[in-house]
Order: C-alpha cells, then structure tokens, then sequence
C-alpha cells in the first residue's frame, strides 16, 4: 500500500478525476480523506495495486487540477 498526498484545486469534479484515474490506472483507493481550505482540497489517499507508484503519481500530476503529488514511504500491511 502506498499513501498519497494531493494538492487538488476545489473544482467541480476534480476529486472524482482524481478517484477515476487513480482506478484506471489500476490501483484501488482503500481510504480517501479531502480537507478543503480556501479554493485547494489537501487529499490524502491510500491505495493498493502491484504497479509502479511512480508512474501513478506521473499520471495523477498531469491532472489539470493537480498542484502537487507527494508519496508517503510504503506502508507495510500488517496480518492479524
């Protein structure tokens, strides 16, 4: 698992965007958490795939309403 933070402008439709390309992509968003201040939604989002993050958050950037993507170090899952 992988966590992204996103800078997002608050626009009609961009978290859904967001959400949509993230699918496509191959990964499933596991926990999404927006928080909006002033006219920018800081997104922080967990997702789980086998591809490589790097091209995810190279995809995710060139999103018109993206401002910046940063990638948290891995999270590792932990069996109970």
């Amino acid at each position: 698992m992988h966590r992204l933070t996103i800078d997002l402008a608050d626009l009609e439709g961009a978290l859904l965007r967001l959400l949509g390309t993230t699918e496509r992509r191959g990964w499933r968003a596991v926990a999404v958490h927006a928080r909006s201040h002033a006219d920018r939604l800081a997104v922080d989002l967990t997702v789980r795939g086998t591809g490589r993050i790097d091209l995810l958050t190279r995809q995710l950037s060139r999103l018109h309403e993206v401002a910046h993507v940063h990638v948290a170090p891995e999270l590792r899952e932990v069996s109970a």
